[in-house]
Protein backbone atom coordinates (compact mmCIF):
# COMPACT_ATOMS: atom_id res chain seq x y z
CA UNK A 1 0.00 0.00 0.00
CA UNK A 2 1.44 3.31 -0.42
CA UNK A 3 0.02 7.07 -0.26
CA UNK A 4 -1.94 8.71 -3.71
CA UNK A 5 0.50 11.88 -2.28
CA UNK A 6 3.78 10.44 -2.60
CA UNK A 7 2.26 9.70 -6.09
CA UNK A 8 1.06 13.02 -6.70
CA UNK A 9 4.28 14.71 -5.39
CA UNK A 10 5.87 12.66 -8.79
CA UNK A 11 3.24 14.04 -11.50
CA UNK A 12 2.80 17.79 -12.53
CA UNK A 13 -1.37 17.13 -12.74
CA UNK A 14 -3.61 19.29 -15.14
CA UNK A 15 -5.93 19.33 -11.99
CA UNK A 16 -7.00 17.33 -9.03
CA UNK A 17 -10.74 15.87 -7.99
CA UNK A 18 -11.77 14.33 -4.68
CA UNK A 19 -10.14 13.41 -2.09
CA UNK A 20 -6.21 12.83 -1.98
CA UNK A 21 -6.19 10.65 0.99
CA UNK A 22 -6.29 7.40 -0.58
CA UNK A 23 -4.06 4.49 0.23
CA UNK A 24 -3.37 2.21 -3.22
CA UNK A 25 -2.96 -1.33 -3.25
CA UNK A 26 -2.10 -1.63 -6.56
CA UNK A 27 -2.18 -0.24 -10.81
CA UNK A 28 -3.70 -1.03 -13.51
CA UNK A 29 -4.01 -0.33 -17.07
CA UNK A 30 -6.70 -2.88 -17.74
CA UNK A 31 -9.85 -2.36 -16.33
CA UNK A 32 -10.80 -6.10 -16.19
CA UNK A 33 -7.72 -6.52 -13.52
CA UNK A 34 -9.33 -3.56 -11.57
CA UNK A 35 -9.58 -4.48 -7.28
CA UNK A 36 -10.68 -2.76 -4.68
CA UNK A 37 -8.72 0.35 -3.28
CA UNK A 38 -6.12 0.11 -6.93
CA UNK A 39 -6.22 3.05 -8.92
CA UNK A 40 -6.76 2.52 -12.69
CA UNK A 41 -4.44 4.55 -15.41
CA UNK A 42 -6.86 5.18 -18.96
CA UNK A 43 -4.05 5.14 -21.96
CA UNK A 44 -5.31 5.53 -25.29
CA UNK A 45 -3.82 2.41 -27.06
CA UNK A 46 -3.92 1.68 -30.95
CA UNK A 47 -6.98 0.24 -31.17
CA UNK A 48 -8.80 1.22 -27.93
CA UNK A 49 -8.97 4.04 -25.35
CA UNK A 50 -9.32 3.12 -22.12
CA UNK A 51 -11.16 5.96 -20.94
CA UNK A 52 -14.09 3.94 -22.55
CA UNK A 53 -13.20 1.64 -19.75
CA UNK A 54 -13.32 3.78 -16.47
CA UNK A 55 -16.91 2.98 -15.14
CA UNK A 56 -15.95 -0.33 -15.94
CA UNK A 57 -13.06 0.24 -13.55
CA UNK A 58 -15.10 1.80 -11.30
CA UNK A 59 -17.54 -1.39 -10.81
CA UNK A 60 -14.54 -3.46 -10.16
CA UNK A 61 -13.70 -0.96 -7.38
CA UNK A 62 -11.47 1.22 -8.02
CA UNK A 63 -11.61 4.96 -6.53
CA UNK A 64 -8.45 6.39 -8.20
CA UNK A 65 -8.29 7.55 -11.63
CA UNK A 66 -5.39 8.70 -13.98
CA UNK A 67 -6.81 9.98 -16.69
CA UNK A 68 -6.10 12.38 -19.55
CA UNK A 69 -9.58 13.72 -20.74
CA UNK A 70 -12.18 15.42 -18.03
CA UNK A 71 -14.33 12.96 -16.54
CA UNK A 72 -16.83 12.55 -13.31
CA UNK A 73 -17.90 9.82 -11.51
CA UNK A 74 -19.41 10.20 -8.35
CA UNK A 75 -16.97 9.83 -5.04
CA UNK A 76 -14.06 8.84 -7.14
CA UNK A 77 -10.92 10.99 -6.81
CA UNK A 78 -9.89 11.78 -10.78
CA UNK A 79 -6.40 12.95 -11.17
CA UNK A 80 -6.08 14.34 -15.25
CA UNK A 81 -2.59 14.69 -16.45
CA UNK A 82 -1.02 15.61 -20.01
CA UNK A 83 -0.36 12.35 -20.97
CA UNK A 84 -1.43 8.94 -19.15
CA UNK A 85 1.41 6.66 -20.69
CA UNK A 86 4.28 8.85 -19.88
CA UNK A 87 3.04 9.44 -16.00
CA UNK A 88 2.08 5.13 -16.31
CA UNK A 89 5.89 4.60 -16.13
CA UNK A 90 6.75 7.33 -13.41
CA UNK A 91 3.47 5.78 -11.33
CA UNK A 92 4.75 2.72 -11.18
CA UNK A 93 7.87 3.37 -10.07
CA UNK A 94 7.15 5.22 -7.08
CA UNK A 95 4.76 2.79 -6.17
CA UNK A 96 7.28 -0.54 -6.49
CA UNK A 97 9.70 1.75 -4.66
CA UNK A 98 12.06 2.79 -7.29
CA UNK A 99 13.14 -1.14 -7.55
CA UNK A 100 15.66 -0.15 -11.28
CA UNK A 101 17.82 1.49 -8.09
CA UNK A 102 18.60 -1.77 -6.73
CA UNK A 103 19.54 -3.51 -9.85
CA UNK A 104 22.16 -3.62 -12.69
CA UNK A 105 20.33 -3.43 -15.80
CA UNK A 106 21.29 -3.46 -19.23
CA UNK A 107 19.14 -2.39 -22.10
CA UNK A 108 19.97 -3.27 -25.51
CA UNK A 109 18.66 -2.14 -28.61
CA UNK A 110 18.92 -2.65 -32.21
CA UNK A 111 17.33 -4.47 -35.11
CA UNK A 112 18.88 -7.28 -35.09
CA UNK A 113 20.51 -10.07 -31.83
CA UNK A 114 18.95 -8.30 -29.33
CA UNK A 115 17.68 -11.62 -28.05
CA UNK A 116 20.51 -13.87 -28.57
CA UNK A 117 23.01 -10.83 -26.78
CA UNK A 118 20.60 -11.03 -23.99
CA UNK A 119 20.79 -14.40 -23.34
CA UNK A 120 24.62 -14.96 -24.09
CA UNK A 121 25.08 -11.81 -21.18
CA UNK A 122 22.46 -13.52 -19.19
CA UNK A 123 24.84 -16.81 -19.15
CA UNK A 124 27.53 -14.79 -18.49
CA UNK A 125 26.39 -12.71 -15.55
CA UNK A 126 24.60 -16.12 -14.46
CA UNK A 127 28.13 -17.51 -14.28
CA UNK A 128 29.53 -14.45 -12.21
CA UNK A 129 27.25 -15.18 -9.99
CA UNK A 130 25.24 -11.81 -10.55
CA UNK A 131 21.81 -13.71 -10.27
CA UNK A 132 20.98 -11.71 -13.25
CA UNK A 133 17.10 -11.41 -14.49
CA UNK A 134 15.37 -11.51 -17.67
CA UNK A 135 12.98 -9.15 -20.30
CA UNK A 136 13.26 -10.92 -23.86
CA UNK A 137 10.45 -11.03 -26.96
CA UNK A 138 11.29 -14.94 -25.63
CA UNK A 139 10.75 -15.15 -21.95
CA UNK A 140 10.59 -12.77 -18.90
CA UNK A 141 12.52 -14.36 -15.88
CA UNK A 142 11.86 -12.73 -12.63
CA UNK A 143 14.02 -14.63 -10.56
CA UNK A 144 11.42 -17.44 -9.79
CA UNK A 145 9.30 -18.24 -12.81
CA UNK A 146 9.98 -18.20 -16.33
CA UNK A 147 7.07 -16.22 -18.63
CA UNK A 148 5.93 -16.37 -21.90
CA UNK A 149 6.28 -12.67 -23.49
CA UNK A 150 3.78 -11.23 -25.29
CA UNK A 151 6.18 -8.45 -26.63
CA UNK A 152 9.71 -7.72 -26.07
CA UNK A 153 9.66 -4.99 -23.96
CA UNK A 154 6.11 -5.02 -21.53
CA UNK A 155 4.59 -1.86 -20.84
CA UNK A 156 5.68 0.54 -18.14
CA UNK A 157 3.74 -1.02 -15.32
CA UNK A 158 4.49 -4.50 -16.21
CA UNK A 159 8.24 -3.93 -15.85
CA UNK A 160 8.38 -2.08 -13.13
CA UNK A 161 6.13 -5.07 -11.32
CA UNK A 162 9.46 -7.01 -12.69
CA UNK A 163 11.81 -5.46 -11.44
CA UNK A 164 10.40 -5.30 -7.71
CA UNK A 165 9.72 -9.02 -8.07
CA UNK A 166 13.52 -9.21 -9.19
CA UNK A 167 14.78 -7.52 -6.51
CA UNK A 168 12.38 -9.30 -3.90
CA UNK A 169 13.92 -12.92 -5.45
CA UNK A 170 17.13 -11.67 -4.41
CA UNK A 171 18.32 -11.13 -8.34
CA UNK A 172 21.02 -8.28 -8.43
CA UNK A 173 21.12 -7.70 -12.18
CA UNK A 174 18.73 -7.41 -15.38
CA UNK A 175 19.53 -7.96 -18.94
CA UNK A 176 16.59 -6.31 -20.73
CA UNK A 177 15.53 -5.90 -24.62
CA UNK A 178 14.44 -2.51 -25.79
CA UNK A 179 12.64 -2.20 -28.44
CA UNK A 180 12.01 1.07 -30.41
CA UNK A 181 8.11 0.49 -29.79
CA UNK A 182 9.12 0.71 -25.67
CA UNK A 183 11.38 4.10 -26.30
CA UNK A 184 8.89 5.21 -28.82
CA UNK A 185 6.17 4.71 -26.01
CA UNK A 186 7.57 5.43 -22.50
CA UNK A 187 8.04 2.00 -21.73
CA UNK A 188 11.70 2.36 -20.10
CA UNK A 189 10.52 5.83 -18.93
CA UNK A 190 13.01 6.57 -16.06
CA UNK A 191 14.58 3.46 -15.56
CA UNK A 192 18.33 3.74 -14.56
CA UNK A 193 20.21 1.69 -17.09
CA UNK A 194 23.67 1.36 -16.49
CA UNK A 195 24.51 -0.25 -19.56
CA UNK A 196 22.84 0.61 -23.00
CA UNK A 197 24.06 -1.73 -25.44
CA UNK A 198 23.23 -1.08 -29.36
CA UNK A 199 23.84 -3.82 -32.04
CA UNK A 200 22.86 -2.84 -35.30
CA UNK A 201 19.99 -0.63 -37.46
CA UNK A 202 18.17 -2.35 -40.77
CA UNK A 203 15.07 -1.98 -41.70
CA UNK A 204 11.78 -2.91 -39.96
CA UNK A 205 9.18 -1.84 -38.08
CA UNK A 206 8.27 1.39 -40.97
CA UNK A 207 4.61 0.54 -40.29
CA UNK A 208 5.13 2.42 -37.18
CA UNK A 209 8.14 4.69 -37.57
CA UNK A 210 7.93 5.59 -40.81
CA UNK A 211 11.06 6.01 -42.19
CA UNK A 212 14.53 4.85 -41.19
CA UNK A 213 15.32 8.06 -39.71
CA UNK A 214 12.61 7.73 -37.27
CA UNK A 215 13.23 4.62 -36.42
CA UNK A 216 17.09 5.54 -35.70
CA UNK A 217 15.98 8.22 -33.50
CA UNK A 218 14.12 6.04 -31.38
CA UNK A 219 16.71 3.90 -30.75
CA UNK A 220 19.23 6.26 -30.09
CA UNK A 221 16.39 7.79 -26.91
CA UNK A 222 18.22 4.88 -25.15
CA UNK A 223 21.56 6.76 -25.19
CA UNK A 224 20.44 10.46 -25.08
CA UNK A 225 20.77 11.83 -21.32
CA UNK A 226 23.26 8.76 -20.12
CA UNK A 227 25.76 10.62 -17.69
CA UNK A 228 29.53 9.56 -17.57
CA UNK A 229 28.77 7.52 -14.27
CA UNK A 230 26.25 5.15 -17.14
CA UNK A 231 28.07 2.86 -20.05
CA UNK A 232 27.24 2.50 -23.99
CA UNK A 233 28.53 -0.85 -25.64
CA UNK A 234 28.24 0.14 -29.09
CA UNK A 235 28.89 -1.70 -32.20
CA UNK A 236 31.89 0.30 -34.16
CA UNK A 237 31.15 -1.47 -37.84
CA UNK A 238 27.74 -0.23 -37.83
CA UNK A 239 27.35 3.75 -39.52
CA UNK A 240 25.06 4.46 -37.20
CA UNK A 241 27.14 4.08 -34.32
CA UNK A 242 28.77 7.34 -34.58
CA UNK A 243 25.54 9.95 -34.32
CA UNK A 244 25.29 7.67 -30.82
CA UNK A 245 28.81 8.51 -29.67
CA UNK A 246 27.84 12.40 -30.40
CA UNK A 247 24.77 12.66 -28.14
CA UNK A 248 26.13 10.59 -25.56
CA UNK A 249 27.90 11.65 -22.40
CA UNK A 250 28.03 7.60 -20.91
CA UNK A 251 31.44 5.92 -20.85
CA UNK A 252 32.02 4.36 -24.20
CA UNK A 253 33.07 1.10 -25.25
CA UNK A 254 32.97 -0.32 -28.42
CA UNK A 255 33.59 -3.39 -30.64
CA UNK A 256 34.51 -4.28 -34.02
CA UNK A 257 35.35 -7.27 -36.44
CA UNK A 258 37.05 -4.71 -38.82
CA UNK A 259 38.23 -1.71 -36.84
CA UNK A 260 41.59 -1.65 -34.53
CA UNK A 261 40.38 1.43 -32.49
CA UNK A 262 37.08 -0.73 -31.14
CA UNK A 263 37.33 -2.13 -27.35
CA UNK A 264 36.65 -5.66 -28.41
CA UNK A 265 37.94 -7.01 -31.65
CA UNK A 266 38.01 -10.02 -33.72
CA UNK A 267 41.05 -12.15 -34.25
CA UNK A 268 39.25 -15.68 -36.01
CA UNK A 269 37.11 -18.28 -36.13
CA UNK A 270 36.43 -21.92 -36.83
CA UNK A 271 32.98 -22.92 -38.19
CA UNK A 272 31.17 -26.65 -37.26
CA UNK A 273 28.14 -27.88 -37.86
CA UNK A 274 26.72 -26.66 -34.50
CA UNK A 275 28.92 -24.01 -33.71
CA UNK A 276 32.11 -22.34 -33.80
CA UNK A 277 35.61 -21.54 -31.82
CA UNK A 278 36.45 -17.73 -31.78
CA UNK A 279 39.25 -15.79 -30.47
CA UNK A 280 37.93 -12.47 -29.60
CA UNK A 281 41.22 -9.31 -29.23
CA UNK A 282 40.81 -7.81 -25.42
CA UNK A 283 42.18 -5.38 -23.75
CA UNK A 284 44.12 -7.72 -21.43
CA UNK A 285 45.39 -9.76 -24.66
CA UNK A 286 43.31 -12.52 -26.92
CA UNK A 287 40.65 -14.49 -25.09
CA UNK A 288 39.06 -18.10 -27.14
CA UNK A 289 35.76 -18.61 -27.11
CA UNK A 290 33.79 -21.67 -27.61
CA UNK A 291 30.10 -21.68 -29.14
CA UNK A 292 27.29 -23.62 -30.02
CA UNK A 293 26.04 -20.53 -32.21
CA UNK A 294 27.02 -20.21 -35.68
CA UNK A 295 27.32 -17.26 -38.37
CA UNK A 296 29.32 -14.12 -38.85
CA UNK A 297 26.44 -12.54 -37.31
CA UNK A 298 26.83 -14.39 -34.08
CA UNK A 299 30.23 -13.10 -33.95
CA UNK A 300 28.55 -9.91 -33.63
CA UNK A 301 26.72 -10.92 -31.10
CA UNK A 302 29.00 -12.71 -29.05
CA UNK A 303 31.33 -9.75 -29.04
CA UNK A 304 28.37 -7.20 -27.85
CA UNK A 305 28.18 -9.46 -25.10
CA UNK A 306 31.46 -10.09 -24.19
CA UNK A 307 32.08 -5.77 -24.52
CA UNK A 308 29.12 -5.38 -21.86
CA UNK A 309 30.70 -7.95 -19.54
CA UNK A 310 33.59 -6.37 -20.01
CA UNK A 311 32.38 -3.11 -19.00
CA UNK A 312 30.71 -4.16 -16.23
CA UNK A 313 33.74 -5.24 -14.84
CA UNK A 314 33.02 -9.49 -15.22
CA UNK A 315 36.23 -11.55 -15.16
CA UNK A 316 37.45 -13.19 -18.60
CA UNK A 317 36.31 -16.60 -16.67
CA UNK A 318 33.33 -16.08 -15.87
CA UNK A 319 32.73 -14.96 -19.65
CA UNK A 320 34.18 -17.83 -21.62
CA UNK A 321 32.12 -20.05 -19.49
CA UNK A 322 29.10 -18.28 -20.06
CA UNK A 323 29.47 -18.56 -23.63
CA UNK A 324 30.20 -21.94 -23.67
CA UNK A 325 27.53 -23.01 -21.46
CA UNK A 326 24.88 -21.70 -23.54
CA UNK A 327 23.60 -24.55 -25.44
CA UNK A 328 20.37 -23.38 -26.78
CA UNK A 329 18.35 -20.48 -27.25
CA UNK A 330 14.46 -21.07 -28.28
CA UNK A 331 14.08 -20.02 -32.45
CA UNK A 332 17.22 -18.52 -33.10
CA UNK A 333 19.52 -20.64 -35.48
CA UNK A 334 18.72 -23.97 -34.13
CA UNK A 335 20.21 -26.77 -35.38
CA UNK A 336 18.84 -30.48 -35.03
CA UNK A 337 20.65 -33.25 -37.58
CA UNK A 338 18.84 -35.76 -39.06
CA UNK A 339 19.59 -39.18 -39.25
CA UNK A 340 19.58 -39.37 -43.12
CA UNK A 341 22.36 -36.64 -42.66
CA UNK A 342 20.39 -33.41 -43.67
CA UNK A 343 20.48 -30.58 -41.27
CA UNK A 344 17.32 -28.96 -40.04
CA UNK A 345 17.57 -25.16 -38.47
CA UNK A 346 14.71 -23.06 -36.88
CA UNK A 347 15.46 -19.06 -36.44
CA UNK A 348 12.98 -16.01 -36.35
CA UNK A 349 14.49 -14.00 -38.89
CA UNK A 350 11.92 -11.98 -40.71
CA UNK A 351 13.77 -8.79 -41.66
CA UNK A 352 15.83 -8.46 -44.55
CA UNK A 353 19.01 -8.64 -42.92
CA UNK A 354 18.16 -11.07 -40.20
CA UNK A 355 17.29 -13.50 -43.23
CA UNK A 356 20.58 -12.50 -44.45
CA UNK A 357 22.61 -13.01 -41.62
CA UNK A 358 20.91 -16.34 -41.06
CA UNK A 359 21.40 -17.93 -44.71
CA UNK A 360 25.14 -17.16 -44.59
CA UNK A 361 25.33 -18.87 -41.28
CA UNK A 362 23.98 -21.84 -43.18
CA UNK A 363 25.74 -21.02 -46.17
CA UNK A 364 29.17 -21.58 -44.46
CA UNK A 365 28.56 -24.75 -43.26
CA UNK A 366 29.12 -25.58 -47.11
CA UNK A 367 25.57 -27.58 -47.75
CA UNK A 368 25.01 -29.55 -50.75
CA UNK A 369 21.95 -27.56 -51.44
CA UNK A 370 20.30 -25.10 -48.95
CA UNK A 371 16.67 -25.25 -48.78
CA UNK A 372 14.55 -22.10 -46.78
CA UNK A 373 11.21 -21.84 -46.01
CA UNK A 374 9.80 -18.92 -44.95
CA UNK A 375 6.78 -15.91 -45.23
CA UNK A 376 6.21 -12.09 -44.39
CA UNK A 377 3.94 -10.95 -41.46
CA UNK A 378 0.78 -9.25 -43.08
CA UNK A 379 -0.22 -5.99 -41.75
CA UNK A 380 3.61 -4.69 -41.10
CA UNK A 381 5.94 -3.40 -43.59
CA UNK A 382 5.54 -3.99 -47.28
CA UNK A 383 8.15 -2.62 -48.53
CA UNK A 384 10.75 -5.12 -47.08
CA UNK A 385 8.86 -8.61 -48.56
CA UNK A 386 10.67 -8.16 -52.30
CA UNK A 387 13.76 -7.83 -50.56
CA UNK A 388 13.99 -10.80 -48.53
CA UNK A 389 13.08 -12.42 -52.03
CA UNK A 390 16.43 -11.12 -53.31
CA UNK A 391 18.32 -12.34 -49.97
CA UNK A 392 17.11 -15.72 -50.15
CA UNK A 393 17.88 -15.63 -54.28
CA UNK A 394 21.14 -14.96 -53.20
CA UNK A 395 22.07 -17.77 -50.90
CA UNK A 396 19.62 -20.66 -51.19
CA UNK A 397 18.94 -23.51 -53.78
CA UNK A 398 15.52 -24.18 -53.17
CA UNK A 399 13.28 -21.35 -51.74
CA UNK A 400 9.80 -22.33 -49.85
CA UNK A 401 7.58 -19.50 -49.37
CA UNK A 402 4.70 -19.91 -47.18
CA UNK A 403 2.43 -18.09 -44.08
CA UNK A 404 3.92 -16.37 -41.63
CA UNK A 405 1.45 -14.51 -39.38
CA UNK A 406 -0.26 -13.27 -42.88
CA UNK A 407 -3.21 -11.26 -40.26
CA UNK A 408 -5.33 -9.64 -41.91
CA UNK A 409 -4.08 -9.64 -45.29
CA UNK A 410 -4.52 -11.90 -48.36
CA UNK A 411 -1.35 -14.98 -47.65
CA UNK A 412 -1.73 -15.36 -51.05
CA UNK A 413 -0.53 -11.94 -51.76
CA UNK A 414 1.97 -11.51 -49.51
CA UNK A 415 3.56 -14.72 -50.94
CA UNK A 416 3.41 -13.00 -54.98
CA UNK A 417 5.07 -9.65 -53.18
CA UNK A 418 8.22 -12.26 -51.96
CA UNK A 419 8.33 -13.66 -55.19
CA UNK A 420 8.60 -9.98 -56.90
CA UNK A 421 12.44 -9.81 -55.19
CA UNK A 422 13.12 -13.35 -57.10
CA UNK A 423 14.99 -13.40 -60.57
CA UNK A 424 14.93 -16.97 -61.01
CA UNK A 425 11.59 -18.25 -60.60
CA UNK A 426 12.13 -21.36 -61.11
CA UNK A 427 13.95 -21.58 -57.62
CA UNK A 428 10.66 -21.11 -55.89
CA UNK A 429 7.85 -23.38 -54.84
CA UNK A 430 4.54 -21.49 -53.30
CA UNK A 431 2.84 -23.45 -50.45
CA UNK A 432 0.59 -21.08 -48.20
CA UNK A 433 0.16 -24.02 -45.77
CA UNK A 434 2.72 -23.34 -43.30
CA UNK A 435 3.21 -27.35 -42.24
CA UNK A 436 2.97 -28.40 -45.38
CA UNK A 437 5.36 -26.01 -46.79
CA UNK A 438 7.36 -27.28 -43.92
CA UNK A 439 6.66 -30.86 -44.81
CA UNK A 440 7.71 -31.10 -48.76
CA UNK A 441 11.23 -29.11 -47.60
CA UNK A 442 11.66 -31.76 -45.18
CA UNK A 443 10.95 -34.40 -48.12
CA UNK A 444 13.07 -33.24 -50.90
CA UNK A 445 16.50 -32.68 -48.31
CA UNK A 446 19.42 -35.27 -49.19
CA UNK A 447 22.64 -36.24 -47.21
CA UNK A 448 24.77 -33.07 -47.01
CA UNK A 449 21.55 -30.29 -47.07
CA UNK A 450 20.21 -27.83 -45.17
CA UNK A 451 17.13 -26.98 -44.48
CA UNK A 452 16.49 -23.19 -42.85
CA UNK A 453 12.87 -23.13 -41.73
CA UNK A 454 12.51 -19.01 -40.96
CA UNK A 455 10.39 -16.43 -39.28
CA UNK A 456 9.08 -18.04 -36.71
CA UNK A 457 11.22 -18.76 -34.17
CA UNK A 458 10.15 -19.36 -30.89
CA UNK A 459 6.50 -18.47 -31.44
CA UNK A 460 3.78 -20.96 -30.91
CA UNK A 461 1.06 -19.42 -32.90
CA UNK A 462 -0.26 -18.15 -36.46
CA UNK A 463 -2.66 -14.55 -36.45
CA UNK A 464 -4.59 -14.98 -38.70
CA UNK A 465 -7.78 -13.14 -39.42
CA UNK A 466 -7.44 -11.79 -36.12
CA UNK A 467 -7.39 -15.33 -34.27
CA UNK A 468 -4.11 -16.88 -32.81
CA UNK A 469 -3.93 -20.04 -33.65
CA UNK A 470 -1.99 -22.70 -31.90
CA UNK A 471 1.31 -23.35 -34.20
CA UNK A 472 4.74 -24.07 -33.54
CA UNK A 473 7.73 -25.04 -36.06
CA UNK A 474 9.12 -26.91 -33.86
CA UNK A 475 6.21 -29.12 -33.58
CA UNK A 476 5.66 -30.12 -37.19
CA UNK A 477 9.43 -30.71 -37.34
CA UNK A 478 9.05 -32.87 -34.52
CA UNK A 479 6.29 -35.06 -35.69
CA UNK A 480 7.86 -35.63 -38.69
CA UNK A 481 10.95 -36.99 -36.87
CA UNK A 482 8.53 -39.26 -34.89
CA UNK A 483 6.84 -40.53 -38.11
CA UNK A 484 10.33 -41.55 -39.89
CA UNK A 485 11.07 -43.41 -36.71
CA UNK A 486 14.39 -40.87 -35.94
CA UNK A 487 15.07 -39.87 -32.10
CA UNK A 488 14.04 -36.63 -31.34
CA UNK A 489 16.29 -33.95 -29.68
CA UNK A 490 15.47 -33.85 -25.65
CA UNK A 491 14.38 -29.72 -26.42
CA UNK A 492 12.51 -29.88 -29.44
CA UNK A 493 9.38 -29.36 -27.32
CA UNK A 494 10.78 -27.66 -24.33
CA UNK A 495 9.23 -24.76 -22.67
CA UNK A 496 12.81 -24.61 -21.07
CA UNK A 497 13.87 -21.10 -22.12
CA UNK A 498 17.42 -20.40 -20.73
Amino acid sequence: MIELKKILEKLEPLSVKGAVDHYIRDIQYDSRKVGEEEAFVAIKGFRTDGHQFIEQAYQNGARVFFVEKPVDIGDATIIQLQDTRLALARIARVFFGYPDRRLKIVGITGTNGKTTTAYLLSSILKEAHWCPGLISTIAYYDGKTFIPAERTTPESLDIYRLLYRMKNSGLKSVVMEVSSHALSLHRVEEIEFNVGVFTNLGRDHLDFHQTMEQYFLAKRQLFEGMTENQKAVLNLDDPYTSRIIDVTEAEVFTYSKNLAESTVGYVSHQVRPDGMVLMLRIPSGNLMLESNLIGEFNIYNIMAAVTTARALGVHDEFIARGVRNLKRIPGRCEYYPSPEGFGVYLDYAHTPDGLRNVLRAVWETHPKNLIVVFGAGGDRDKGKRPEMGRVAEDFADKIILTNDNPRSEDPDMIIEQIVAGVTEKDKVTKISGREEAIRFALNMAKKGDAVLIAGKGHERYQEIQGKRIPFDDHEVVANYFKEKGWPIPSFFNSKEVL
